[in-house]
């Protein structure tokens, strides 16, 4: 090798090194060699199910992990763990683990013992200084060494936030409850003609009436909406004389109406009581009208987390897959455009990982954001290079943060898996919608699966994925009080259809 090359291809490796130790993503380089060639003896000894072996045998789980050589970690990784230096993390694998750890650790075993070179999960590791770190992890061996396992990458985002929030919603479910059990409730009594005979302080506040004004007044008629009341009728006639009845002894969930005529959500208990001979219905009746508002939040924002978390790990497995497979090309090739490539991606990575640290906002925000979509449009078009594209109109909508991952998903699903060349922006409003079309002119997608290409996991054909792209993107449309349909684009293609809020 000439001299000028061997300092071409220094230089590269100190490229190579400084997009290493630069990136803001924790990434181990790992050599698995040994612990494949334990596993391979296993086989040879007659063990074929690996889980069960290691469920018996939890020792075993233990020294593999002291098999595991543990050849480079970055900067990244470095301060994600708390540690001094690299040799804090390089001598044992097993101090990070944790109970659950090692339950991603038993997996990525037994997909050795299986052949496979690929995995990615979710666990709960633990720093140098024994803090908890939930992290997302992506691990993948190189296409070189597939034979041996001798060089893997291991990638790693902590999550931590996202898992912190994740629980709090749940505690928030009780703290829901525990103010609900706190109201004041109102207290009604009626005699055995179904007439209001009691009427307590606190049902004057939830239904607007004094006490003058229903004492005496059928219950049904003062309370009920008037779908109810038939009902209400039917079922009082056996009440009154066996203190039975469909409610009796229930608590259920339902409409009553306020003095001024509105309705609101409460909760109803009712118990039969009797007094000289007679039967009396004594209903407890509860304002659920903000715990309602409080579940619709609660659920929503468990849908945002959950959109979020699949939009994150979908975008990020992306990038990751992108950036190990430049690593591996520049290893093999020493071509430095694989460098750039890497570059790219994790700066992407990057940008990602700081809208996971800022999803707390998103989450909270019930506040949409006007953008003008055909500019959305052309940022992301401009990405895919070899295809030729037309944006045609303008209109401004209302979305949120996602909307540049719902377009790279459509763009990406017809460049990908329906092989088109160009697609065509056609951006058209009437009245108080925006109307979207992408329009692709690939091999389409067949009539029996149309139904069914918007379904979380649902794969089709050798391009298929994850499963989550088409999912996503319908769900966030959805979320932005929107609806996206697909049909044919004749004579060839397709075409999706969104349809958006306007903004005037």
């Amino acid at each position: 090798m000439k001299s000028s090359e061997k300092k071409k291809l220094t230089e590269s490796e100190i490229r190579y090194k400084s997009l290493f130790e630069e990136s803001p993503i924790s990434i181990w380089e790992e050599d698995f060699s040994v612990v494949y060639k334990y596993l391979h003896s296993l086989r040879e000894d007659g063990i074929t199910d690996f889980k069960e072996f290691f469920a018996n045998n939890p020792d075993q789980v233990d020294k593999c992990s002291m098999l595991v050589k543990i050849l480079d970690v970055n900067k990244a990784t470095v301060k994600m763990y708390n540690a001094k230096s690299k040799e804090d993390l390089l001598t044992d694998l097993k101090a990070l683990f944790t109970e659950d750890s090692k339950r991603t650790f038993v997996e990525q075993l037994i997909l050795i013992a299986n052949g496979g070179t690929s995995y990615e999960g979710e666990c709960i590791n633990k720093t140098i200084d024994g803090k908890e770190l939930d992290v997302y992890l992506q691990w993948s061996v190189t296409k070189e060494h597939q034979k041996d396992y001798s060089v893997v990458f291991v990638s790693l985002i902590d999550i931590t936030s996202m898992k912190n929030f994740e629980r709090e919603l749940e505690e928030s479910e009780e703290k829901f409850r525990t103010i609900t059990n706190s109201a004041n409730d109102a207290i009604v009594m009626i005699d055995n003609s179904g007439n209001i005979n009691f009427w307590n302080r606190a049902a004057e506040v939830i239904f607007g009436r004094d006490s003058s004004e229903v004492i005496g007044k059928s219950l049904h008629i003062v309370l009920a909406p008037e779908r109810y009341r038939a009902a209400f009728q039917n079922g009082f006639g056996k009440f009154k004389h066996t203190g039975k009845g469909n409610v009796i002894g229930k608590t259920i969930e339902m409409f009553a109406q306020h003095k001024d005529g509105s309705e609101f959500p409460v909760e109803l208990s009712v118990t039969g009581i009797k007094i000289k001979g007679e039967w009396n219905g004594l209903s407890i009746i509860r304002d659920i009208t903000e715990r309602k508002k409080a579940e619709e939040e609660n659920r929503r924002q468990r849908e945002q987390i959950k959109l979020i978390n699949k939009i994150l790990r979908h975008d990020l497995a992306n990038n990751l897959t992108a950036i190990n497979s430049a690593i591996n090309n520049y290893k093999r090739d020493s071509n430095d455009n694989n460098l750039k490539i890497a570059k790219d991606y994790i700066e992407k990575s990057s940008d990602l990982i700081m809208k996971m640290r800022e999803h707390e906002f998103l989450i909270t925000s019930t506040n949409l954001i006007i953008y003008e979509i055909s500019e959305n449009f052309r940022k992301i078009l401009q990405n895919y290079k070899t295809i030729k594209y037309s944006i045609n109109g303008k209109c401004k909508v209302f979305a949120d943060d996602s909307l540049n991952s719902v377009i790279d998903n459509l763009i990406r699903n017809a460049v990908v898996h329906s092989g088109t060349d160009r697609i065509d922006i056609h951006i058209t409003s009437s009245g108080k919608t925006c109307e979207v079309k992408v329009i692709d002119y690939g091999k389409g997608i067949p009539d029996d699966i149309k139904m069914r290409i918007f379904d979380e996991g649902f794969k089709y054909g050798a391009t298929g994925h994850s499963g989550l792209g088409l999912h996503i993107a319908q769900k966030s449309v959805k979320n932005w009080g929107g609806e996206i349909l697909v049909d044919d684009n004749i004579p060839k293609g397709s075409i999706f259809s969104i349809y958006l809020r306007k903004v005037n």
